[in-house]
């Protein structure tokens, strides 16, 4: 699961497509600052995630493509995006055997299936991502803006 942190305000968008006529010191500073919001959306969504264990807080992390002028926040646990928008109740059947073998207090269960009930969602991504978008806009301008 990742997000991508990139300009959707659309004169800040043809600011940057034309990034190769910008002088070298506008580009770094429109580098640091999405680097910098990409860092913060990071940050941001640490904080709002639900911790139980910590793990899926911990694996929360963010990388910055300077050719691109992307940034990407992202998490590896491969149940993140379970959390991030929830799931609908489900039931598992053994697909080649006749019984599921079920972990239980150290020993094992057979069941011919298994109920899996619904989870809420907590998001936590888009909201850090949304709280921070306009920090991230009026970086860039000012990075654009600034002699």
């Amino acid at each position: 699961m990742e997000f991508r942190v990139a300009v959707t305000n659309e004169e800040l968008s043809k600011c940057i497509s034309q990034i190769s006529a910008w002088d070298g010191k506008t580009r770094l500073r429109v580098e640091a600052a999405m680097r910098n919001g990409t860092k913060d959306v990071q940050r941001q969504a640490k904080q709002r995630v639900a911790t139980r264990t910590k793990k899926l807080q911990k694996s929360i992390k963010s990388g910055f493509s300077t050719t691109r002028l992307e940034g990407k926040v992202y998490s590896n646990v491969p149940y993140a995006h379970l959390v991030e928008f929830g799931s609908r109740a489900t039931v598992i059947r053994p697909k080649k055997k006749k019984a599921l073998k079920i972990p239980y207090n150290g020993s094992f269960t057979f069941a011919k299936r298994a109920n899996i009930p619904a989870k809420a969602a907590h998001p936590f991504m888009k909201p850090a991502y949304d709280y921070e978008e306009p920090h991230i806009i009026a970086a860039v301008r000012r990075a654009i803006t600034q002699k």
